[in-house]
């Protein structure tokens, strides 16, 4: 059965429009695609969605409805993340969204973030992959995710993925909070960015699971865009990015690069900068931070994440 998935972040809407291969258990994906309209605007200044915001989501939302429906898709599963979950008025923006649209959003709590990030990162890398333990880092606009599976060789003799212990926590250390917060300058001044990787670091303290000796996956746009700069892209191209690696030098590379430019040199990196180029530098320095601070010296890039992940549980599990 085609299914579409909308997964409505702080920065971005993303849709993956996809079949499901119950044979061998593949996402078959017939269109993915994403809109940059950062809802999640002043996400620490006010908790509340603002209007433009809810009016930007409505007209994506109807577009994604047109296209879905243009692609044969017989269900819709739209979700919400950090900056939704954590807004004064969720219920409202709910109830409109509902009422201009016909789409019903689902809020996921932290953990369901997490967990089924991790599921969308690695579901398809399992067969062969080489570690044993894995970690997933998912840097959004408002949160950031940490998700571990220890054993993964006995996923594979499973017959369903939530048979598997994993541990998984959210953070709202995200790129666009980051930005509001510490990085409104650009180039920021060294201090400020001092202070945010301090807050970072604080964050991160309250990490309580252990995720040494694991593989490190990173999922969403922070990790995809570092993939794309490292390979010095004009355009973004998902079937050069995913599967790349990016050591801690290349990410340190492209981080002392990055503070020294103002947005217009940033925008004219490529055209994967659109909506992101105030938030490219703040999701670095979160990434960095996590590296160092748990000792990876590597990362994965993964252009599937969050949507994959609910794309798996709507068919089955639901």
């Amino acid at each position: 059965m085609r299914k579409t998935i909308i997964d409505i972040g702080t920065n971005t809407i993303l849709m993956l429009i996809a079949d499901y291969d119950e044979s061998n258990s593949a996402v078959k994906a017939v269109i993915d695609i994403q809109r940059v309209p950062r809802l999640g605007k002043g996400v620490d200044s006010n908790r509340n969605i603002l209007p433009e915001s809810i009016e930007k989501a409505i007209a994506i939302l109807n577009e994604y409805k047109a296209i879905s429906n243009k692609h044969n898709s017989s269900v819709i599963k739209a979700t919400a993340t950090s900056f939704i979950r954590d807004s004064n008025n969720k219920d409202g923006f709910i109830e409109t969204i509902k009422s201009k649209t016909g789409i019903e959003i689902e809020i996921l709590s932290g953990e369901d973030e997490a967990r089924w990030t991790f599921w969308g990162g690695i579901f398809d890398k399992l067969r062969n992959n080489s570690y044993y333990n894995i970690t997933t880092i998912d840097i959004g606009g408002g949160s950031t995710e940490i998700t571990t599976a220890l054993d993964i060789p006995s996923i594979l003799n499973k017959s369903t993925l939530l048979d598997h212990l994993i541990q998984g926590k959210s953070f709202n250390v995200g790129s666009v909070r980051l930005n509001e917060k510490f990085l409104i300058n650009h180039p920021p001044a060294y201090s400020d960015i001092a202070e945010a990787e301090q807050f970072i670091t604080n964050q991160f303290e309250n990490l309580d699971f252990d995720i040494k000796n694991s593989g490190l996956i990173g999922v969403a746009g922070t990790i995809t865009t570092l993939g794309a700069m490292k390979l010095e892209l004009d355009s973004f191209i998902a079937e050069k990015v995913d599967g790349l690696v990016l050591t801690i030098n290349d990410i340190e590379h492209i981080l002392n690069k990055l503070v020294l430019l103002n947005l217009e040199e940033i925008y004219s990196m490529g055209n994967y900068m659109e909506g992101r180029a105030d938030i490219i530098l703040p999701g670095t320095i979160i990434l960095k931070c996590f590296m160092n601070k748990f000792g990876f010296k590597k990362v994965l890039v993964r252009t599937k994440g969050l949507r994959y992940g609910v794309f798996l549980r709507e068919c089955i599990y639901v």
